[in-house]
């Protein structure tokens, strides 16, 4: 039996491995910013009995105090058709937002210091983490506050959308703020204590405890401040009133985003040249 040479059999064509595409800034940074998100928020409350109230307790302190200084006569919350603690809750609670969205960026650099001139990554991702801890607390006091509100005088969907908007609005509002002048306060540790100290006492400033009277300088201070129409709207959404200023809520609102912006855009030019400061070993 004769048989012809063997031919070799035809091996199937190896497959070419493509190159894993790299991911996008954006994703990457808010991936690794939730992974440390969770990892810090699970730390930071884990040996908290009270957990979340501590969230809201300030608020609630101050509320007592200028509820009795109310009764007593001593200062007028406002003409809103909340009641006086209700008001207050709402406006002290919107600050305090606003408050601790300015510093996000601060501290997000200044918490990360020890490891950011070390490692490479996407240097938004450390912001990020700040912000998502912003946000966690803003919902927190955001569902509280609704909560109350419809326990006391009832809510409406659009009452409880234009409170909402009221406390998206003073995050981003802060957060912009924060973005701004984040480089210098890095730069500038007094400056940094000058701005502690104005979100620490900035409150009185607000018509979040009572309500100016007169065309005064002190009644064009509390009406300047950029949270005043922010309170205003949010009690007046809250109580079922129409808006007593809507323009000069919208015109927050713009500004809020638009400072948000700028300020991510400022600092993703500027995190470089602060990296280097901290490598040269200045502030």
């Amino acid at each position: 039996m004769v048989t012809g040479p063997v031919q070799p059999s035809a091996s199937p064509p190896t497959p070419v491995c493509e190159p894993a595409r790299p991911r996008s800034p954006a994703l990457e940074a808010l991936s690794l910013s939730w992974r440390i998100f969770q990892r810090t928020i699970a730390a930071k409350y884990r040996k908290s009995f009270l957990g979340y109230f501590w969230m809201v307790a300030p608020a609630l302190l101050i509320t007592g105090g200028v509820t009795l200084a109310s009764e007593a006569g001593v200062i007028t919350p406002g003409t809103a058709r909340l009641p006086v603690a209700l008001s207050v809750f709402l406006g002290t609670l919107l600050w305090q937002v606003f408050a601790e969205a300015v510093e996000v960026p601060h501290q997000a650099f200044e918490g990360a210091r020890s490891y950011l001139t070390r490692v490479h990554f996407s240097r938004a991702a450390i912001v990020l983490t700040q912000l998502w801890e912003s946000l966690l607390t803003t919902a927190v006091r955001l569902v509280a506050a609704l909560v109350l509100v419809a326990i006391v005088t009832g809510l409406e969907v659009r009452g409880a959308a234009l409170v909402t908007l009221c406390f998206v609005g003073a995050v981003l509002l802060g957060l912009g703020l924060g973005a701004l002048v984040m480089p210098f306060t890095q730069l500038f540790a007094d400056l940094q204590q000058t701005l502690k100290l104005l979100l620490g006492y900035g409150l009185f400033l607000t018509p979040a405890m009572y309500q100016p009277r007169g065309d005064g300088w002190f009644a064009t201070i509390v009406r300047a401040n950029p949270v005043s129409p922010l309170i205003d709207a949010a009690r007046q959404a809250a109580g079922g009133e129409v808006l007593a200023a809507p323009m000069a809520f919208g015109a927050v609102l713009v500004v809020a985003v638009v400072t948000t912006v700028l300020g991510f855009l400022l600092i993703r030019a500027v995190a470089p040249i602060l990296i280097e400061r901290m490598l040269l070993g200045g502030r």
